[in-house]
């Protein structure tokens, strides 16, 4: 009996865990900060929607460095290619931090 009970809580753990992967994250969470980030694209990886952006120091924030930024709002594949200079929001909390609005820098 104890083993069935077990069983039957690890499915549903897994279906909780596997439609939580599939609701989209908000936007923008309550308590973030926010910052402008100015870089050139290094990469992307479809995967996991991510970009590798080499970018300039954030006033206040962060030094100029490279680095991974999970993107929400978007597909990574819909966005500049590798090599383009693009701005983006930048929305940072004490749990991670993670892109909206990129596009072309000017």
């Amino acid at each position: 009996m104890r083993g069935a009970a077990a069983v039957i809580a690890l499915a549903v753990t897994v279906i909780a865990c596997s439609e939580s992967e599939k609701k989209p994250k908000p936007l923008s969470e309550p308590g973030e900060k926010l910052y402008t980030l100015r870089g050139q694209v290094v990469g992307h990886s479809a995967d996991d929607n991510t970009l590798r952006i080499d970018h300039e120091a954030i006033p206040r924030f962060m030094d100029a460095m490279t680095m991974d930024y999970s993107v929400r709002g978007a597909k990574v594949t819909e966005l500049p290619p590798a090599g383009s200079r693009v701005e983006a929001k930048l929305h940072v909390t004490d749990n991670g931090y993670w892109l909206t609005d990129v596009k072309k820098a000017p």
